[in-house]
């Protein structure tokens, strides 16, 4: 903060703190809050439908174990890309899903859903012996009910990183944003089933335990026109203060992105780069995003 105002903290201007929902994150946003009056503290909703995605892998290990099987079979292995090549030349190469980036299990599953066939093919012409993660694929391609998981997993809950890369979008109005959160929930309450109800019941925790979503809402309800009273909102936030809300992100995800960029600062190849010289390429990178007219504070 010091950095952004040197001669003297503009407390009344801090209005909205973006974190993730570990416990620490959260507490130190309740203690903060004590500090900036006008603040709502919100925690990263792409985090959180993450989260309810991280959920539906746990309830079906054999999937989750099938994914990470077949991606070791064809993971630096050359001579089974041939073999995948010549025996289904019309899609794509299973994909590699990595757990920290949002919804690509998912993706994956709907992967295995759409080829099904075309995957087990595959594994069944190519040699057992040639590793474990061979025979092991072959073995959970078979199982009676995997296609049948994989049909409810896509049938379910496909739509999910679609609407996860929507929250990660740029400068998208808080309405447009809350309405693809609102769109999964009622797409999550429509989903059958003991799974169903599970994941849905899950969306719902994540929500309530969101301290400022409720906050969000409302003020986002204000700036469309369907809300008629400020009640609910901080006692010190003012009509002027809420015009600043109308594309304020609810998403962490600038932040991430800022680590991606950031982190090639210090790769191993750099043996020689001062700190003044670290200060003048953060300015350059800083100064060379688009919107830089626009100031977007997030905390992570």
């Amino acid at each position: 903060m010091f950095v952004l105002w040197p001669n003297g903290i503009r407390h009344d201007d801090v209005l909205l703190f973006v974190t993730d929902a570990a416990p620490y994150m959260v507490k130190a946003g309740r203690i903060l809050q004590s500090l900036y009056s006008k603040m709502i503290h919100l925690t990263c909703l792409a985090h959180g439908i993450h989260r309810v995605a991280e959920s539906i892998r746990e309830k079906f290990k054999k999937v989750d174990k099938l994914i990470s099987r077949v991606k070791q079979v064809f993971l630096k292995a050359p001579s089974r890309v041939l073999v995948f090549k010549s025996e289904a030349p019309a899609i794509p190469l299973p994909p590699e899903p990595i757990l920290t980036r949002w919804g690509t299990w998912i993706m994956a599953a709907s992967y295995y859903c759409k080829y099904y066939k075309d995957i087990r093919r595959v594994l069944i012409s190519i040699n057992s012996e040639d590793a474990i993660s061979v025979k092991e694929a072959q073995q959970l391609i078979q199982d009676p009910n995997m296609e049948a998981n994989l049909v409810y997993i896509h049938s379910n809950f496909g739509f999910i990183p679609e609407y996860i890369t929507k929250l990660e979008t740029q400068y998208i109005s808080l309405s447009e944003a809350l309405s693809a959160v609102k769109y999964v929930q009622n797409k999550l309450n429509d989903c059958e089933g003991e799974i169903g109800v599970a994941v849905f019941q899950k969306f719902n925790n994540v929500l309530e335990k969101n301290c400022g979503f409720k906050t969000i809402f409302n003020i986002s309800k204000i700036l469309s026109g369907q809300g008629i009273s400020m009640e609910g909102l901080p006692d010190d936030l003012t009509g002027d203060d809420i015009t600043y809300f109308k594309y304020a992100p609810i998403t962490s995800t600038d932040v991430e992105r800022s680590f991606s960029r950031y982190k090639t600062l210090l790769v191993d190849n750099r043996r020689s780069f001062n700190f003044e010289n670290i200060k003048k390429s953060l300015v350059a990178q800083c100064n060379t995003l688009e919107g830089k007219n626009k100031i977007i504070s997030n905390a992570f």
